[in-house]
């Protein structure tokens, strides 16, 4: 939620701010405020603005950040809770994929197969390696399929833990996907490889690019929006 310049609400500055927050200054023009996941208040401000002129925004504010502050400590508890029993399933594919309890473990026959009554939270680095491993056993194939059907030559596909990436190229050609894209439906995982194809011979985001997206992915910008619910989920299970 952003805010323009504060210089109107000045008698509010006569109680001091009871809110506790975290600042960050700034060459930007406005004032912006934001909860994050664990549901810590963040203000971003311009280098000049007046700690009183802040303050004085803070709490004008106070309603909203009550709101999406008791939001934030919901998805905190939901997690918590989450994390700590044995999961039922695990997010892959777009789907629900349902977890039993028996060896040999690992992802065999459609199915997680992970040790009894140890929490989702134990489990997590296991989890992670096992994930880049179905990853790596199905996107580079259908990356290099669709390249085909593009006539796009690419040099290589690598799958990595990027965090804050869905997927990159490389200026050589060379295919970048994060092993978290699994958890996501074809479509969707389609959407980041056919990106990232456009990318080969054209690293930039001109409308030129997005032009050679949409004729292949027509509904391309609620891929994007469907990939935050993505990312929603793997948080929820531990796995961003």
């Amino acid at each position: 939620m952003k805010g323009g310049k504060c210089g109107k609400s000045r008698d509010l500055s006569l109680f001091p701010c009871s809110m506790e927050y975290r600042l960050v200054r700034s060459r930007r023009k406005s004032i912006a405020l934001t909860v994050d996941r664990s549901g810590n208040v963040v203000v971003r401000a311009p280098l000049d603005t007046p700690k009183s002129v802040i303050d004085d925004f803070v709490q004008s504010k106070t309603d909203w950040i009550d709101k999406y502050s008791a939001q934030a400590e919901d998805r905190v508890r939901e997690k918590t809770e989450l994390l700590s029993k044995p999961p039922l399933w695990l997010p892959l594919m777009g789907e629900e994929c349902p977890v039993v309890n028996k060896q040999p473990y690992g992802y065999i026959d459609g199915c997680f197969r992970l040790p009894e009554d140890m929490a989702l939270e134990r489990m997590i680095p296991y989890l992670r390696k096992l994930y880049a491993s179905i990853a790596k056993d199905t996107l580079p194939a259908r990356t290099r399929l669709i390249a085909g059907r593009m006539n796009v030559n690419i040099s290589d596909v690598k799958i990595n833990s990027a965090k804050t990436r869905w997927g990159s190229c490389s200026s050589t050609g060379s295919i970048n996907l994060s092993w978290k894209l699994i958890a996501a439906d074809l479509k969707l995982i389609d959407y980041v490889i056919v990106h990232e194809l456009c990318h080969v011979g054209q690293m930039n985001h001109s409308p030129e690019f997005w032009a050679k997206v949409e004729a292949v992915i027509p509904d391309y910008k609620q891929c994007r929006e469907r990939l935050k619910d993505v990312q929603k989920t793997l948080v929820r299970f531990g796995l961003d």
